[in-house]
């Protein structure tokens, strides 16, 4: 069974990854939606138990498809923060170390729902933030 679905949209060829994300080859790039970064620490800031480890779930995740596709850059869908309750130090310190070792990486964000109420990543984390849609190569990206 191949690993992706390929699709062609608008002349251009994207693979479907069963790991909810999308590889874009001629742009070497990796689309992922809905990231969500920190939702257990803020639905722990509201007094409701969850379990630790999403935020490390999600990183494990990208990591095992940056090691199997070869990218230059992710473009986050949107939703990269959960909430402002998000910016947990645990999740922040996270965040930051996963960064320095995918230093090589471009990070693109196009601001979705969340994002709105979260606000934008933090400076150190170095990702590029923009308003939708964004218009690539006949495709125009957005969260919505």
């Amino acid at each position: 069974m191949p690993a992706y679905h390929p699709l062609i949209l608008a002349g251009v060829e994207l693979w479907l990854l069963a790991e909810k994300a999308i590889y874009w080859p001629a742009r070497q790039a990796l689309l992922v939606a809905d990231i969500h970064f920190g939702k257990a620490a803020a639905f722990r800031a509201l007094g409701q138990p969850v379990p630790h480890g999403t935020t490390a779930g999600n990183i494990a995740r990208l990591d095992g498809l940056l090691a199997r596709y070869d990218c230059r850059e992710i473009i986050f869908l949107g939703d990269f923060l959960h909430a402002p309750e998000s910016r947990a130090p645990l999740t922040l310190d996270t965040l930051e170390r996963w960064r320095e070792h995918q230093a090589h990486l471009r990070l693109l964000l196009i601001r979705g729902n969340h994002d709105r109420r979260a606000g934008d990543p933090p400076a150190a984390l170095g990702i590029d933030v923009v308003g939708e849609p964004l218009e690539l190569d006949g495709l125009s990206l957005q969260h919505e």
